[in-house]
């Protein structure tokens, strides 16, 4: 028989057992508050191409941010509030009027599809007696309203009368206290999301994000005017054009993200991507294109992106392309 004999003496034996029980009895760490920290995400695949005019995207960009959104006016101190492409339409279309005329003649700050009943087309045009005046009150010197006015108000007149869409082509209900939820865009990136977004292919004009032929990660941002984005039943459908993808069943839908981001969106403002999915692309050839709808719905009411009658701006927004 083998006896195994120790080299420690007793003594030694003795403090080893001294340390070991120590170092069993030392308290866990305390934890790192930088753990939880989200990764820092590369966005700069996200530029917004020149907005085409007319859309509300377009008069957010050249009228009600730079015009309207100046420092204590409509920049959230008081209503509408026009610092995000979100936070003016959800203020201005079908929301109740504060201030009216001697007559009480208007309910509504824009009414969809009627000119002549919008407050916001009043303000602009027409001295309110009892009121702080003309909008805008004051124009700032980064602003071309004074230039460009009479162009401007024609084609607010112009988004009022064609149903005051939002970005993506959906209108508002005539009647109902439920904007739809607001699409502003989304973010793809490989499964290392750290890595960066994946940018869009070189190339004249619109060019579709670039993506590997693995499962992708989808971030989006979307807003409501009532409830929050983890609120929102949110889905998503591929095909190979806006028709085809309006047409197909939801591919699956998009959940809270594990963290969230502020980036510029496809309107060119500022919003949140605080919702997330995965796509898998594994089983389209090299070449493929398609294109990502987003379905939102607050419960009341519905909206989708690219819709088949969006401006074909935002439908080439939303195309993808396998890389080879």
């Amino acid at each position: 028989m083998i006896r195994l004999v120790s080299s420690l003496s007793p003594l030694g034996m003795a403090l080893a057992l001294l340390v070991f029980v120590l170092a069993a009895c030392q308290p866990d760490p305390p934890p790192n508050p930088y753990d939880d920290l989200p990764p820092v995400i590369p966005t700069e695949g996200l530029a917004v191409p020149p907005l085409p005019e007319g859309n509300f995207a377009w008069l957010h960009q050249q009228v009600f941010s730079p015009t309207c959104a100046n420092s204590g006016c409509h920049d959230g101190t008081f209503e509408p509030d026009f610092r995000t492409v979100g936070s003016a339409w959800n203020t201005l279309v079908n929301h109740p009027v504060i201030a009216n005329d001697a007559a009480m003649s208007f309910n509504r700050r824009v009414v969809p599809g009627n000119v002549g009943a919008s407050f916001l087309h009043e303000r602009l045009t027409v001295e309110i007696p009892n009121t702080s005046g003309m909008m805008p009150l004051e124009v700032d010197e980064d602003s071309d309203y004074d230039e460009r006015r009479d162009e401007y108000i024609a084609a607010i007149a112009a988004w009022i009368e064609a149903g005051a869409p939002d970005l993506n082509g959906n209108t508002a209900p005539a009647e109902g206290a439920s904007l739809p939820p607001q699409i502003h865009g989304f973010a793809a990136f490989p499964p290392d999301i750290a890595s960066g977004v994946y940018p869009r292919a070189e190339g004249p004009g619109i060019q579709p994000v670039l993506v590997d032929p693995i499962a992708i990660q989808v971030f989006a941002a979307i807003t409501d005017d009532q409830l929050p984005m983890t609120s929102l039943t949110v889905e998503w459908a591929l095909g190979v054009d806006a028709a085809d993808a309006d047409a197909a069943p939801a591919g699956g839908a998009f959940g809270p993200a594990p963290f969230t981001f502020d980036a510029q969106t496809f309107s060119g403002s500022t919003e949140t991507y605080g919702l997330s999915t995965e796509i898998d692309l594994s089983g389209y050839a090299a070449g493929t294109e398609l294109t990502l709808q987003i379905r939102a719905s607050d419960g009341d009411a519905q909206s989708r992106s690219p819709l088949p009658n969006s401006p074909e701006y935002i439908q080439l927004l939303y195309r993808l392309r396998i890389a080879p």
